[in-house]
């Protein structure tokens, strides 16, 4: 049952807001009296890296054809769900990940992964005014107090990682790039584990690679984990995990979405899920998901895990979104939706709030 009004008043409500226009692209709070967004993922940086390029595995050659290169060439303004421009507005923290297909491993795979990682460095010598790397909270509060966005660099899909010699150098040169989350796999098998689409777990490598992850002040992302590669990671870690952008599958079933289960090994674990905007992932129903489709993902998530864990992991930039949270400037519109549901303080602390407290609890522990 809801904690205000009901499911079916609060769509009511958002609805009518987002007609008539009211819903605030940045309402008041935050650095500066903008509103705090801290977003657990997103695969802009791929975008801009692979743009054009055919020869690179996941569709991005062909999903972004219709986008000519010059704008597809920046983070500071372009034709992505995610720009400089549009995070402006906002005290906005993204975590911008380098994704790694499953096609790809070992050498190719971390030669995509430098790839990603170059154009990162590139952005954040062409900016410096708007843009500013992030590798603790305090530089993130730093960033977002002189008016920048703040960047963290995390990889989605560490099929790069093979248990041979290259792995250990691999793994120091993540923490020496400034990488601050890994995804173990991605939907298929790596040297890791194995992602949704398969059903074993972790390999007794990918088990070591939690723990040299941690010791390494790297946060370990269960995202695309299969149950048993789950269930693996909570009986190795040390240190909380995060699941960066997976919803309620009590709400959706899709694999890639968490089971209650799941949810209260997160809380138990001082972890987060970031709310995955995907139109596949919140709704079996309606192909642009509505509204009222997202407050039940919220709605379930608080119930079975409280009001610590939901974060916010858009996945901009990595599948197709509601059109109402399309581009990333109407993220807004979904503060103000959920703090007409639960109040502006769970609002606050779904959109910012918790994402900044687990990763500051991670650095307690390094």
């Amino acid at each position: 049952m809801g904690l205000f009004m009901t499911l079916e008043d609060a769509s009511a409500e958002g609805a009518a807001l987002l007609r008539e226009g009211v819903l605030p692209k940045a309402a008041p709070g935050g650095a500066a009296g903008r509103l705090r967004v801290f977003d657990l993922h997103c695969d802009t940086l791929d975008m801009l890296a692979f743009h054009g390029d055919p020869t690179v595995p996941g569709g991005f050659a062909a999903h972004d054809a219709p986008i000519p290169a010059a704008r597809m060439s920046s983070l500071a303004d372009n034709d992505a769900h995610i720009s400089l421009a549009r995070t402006a507005p906002f005290a906005w923290c993204q975590c911008f990940a380098a994704f790694i297909p499953d096609q790809v491993r070992g050498d190719e795979a971390w030669a995509l992964f430098e790839r990603v990682r170059r154009v990162w460095e590139r952005e954040l010598g062409r900016w410096p005014d708007r843009l500013a790397p992030a590798r603790s909270m305090a530089d993130v509060d730093a960033a977002l107090a002189a008016g920048r966005t703040a960047g963290l660099l995390t990889v989605e899909g560490a099929s790069f990682l093979e248990d041979d010699a290259a792995a250990e150098g691999r793994l120091d040169a993540l923490a020496e790039a400034g990488v601050r989350m890994v995804t173990l796999t991605w939907n298929g098998r790596n040297a890791l584990g194995s992602g949704n689409d398969t059903a074993d777990g972790l390999t007794g490598f990918g088990r070591s690679c939690v723990r040299e992850l941690e010791l390494r002040g790297i946060i370990v992302d269960v995202s695309h984990l299969n149950d048993a590669g789950f269930k693996d990671v909570c009986a190795t870690a040390t240190r909380p995990f995060a699941a960066s952008h997976s919803n309620a599958r009590a709400v959706c079933g899709h694999p890639r979405n968490l089971a209650d289960w799941q949810l209260r090994e997160l809380a138990d674990a001082g972890g987060v899920a970031g709310l995955n905007f995907c139109r596949d992932f919140l709704s079996e129903t309606h192909a642009d998901p509505t509204p009222d489709d997202v407050l039940r993902h919220v709605d379930h998530v608080l119930e079975a895990a409280g009001e610590d864990v939901l974060a916010l992991g858009s996945d901009y930039d990595g599948c197709d979104v509601p059109s109402w949270l399309d581009p990333c400037d109407q993220v807004g519109g979904l503060h103000a939706l959920i703090a007409s549901r639960f109040g502006r303080e769970v609002a606050d602390k779904a959109l910012f709030g918790n994402a900044r407290a687990f990763f500051e609890r991670l650095e307690g522990q390094v």
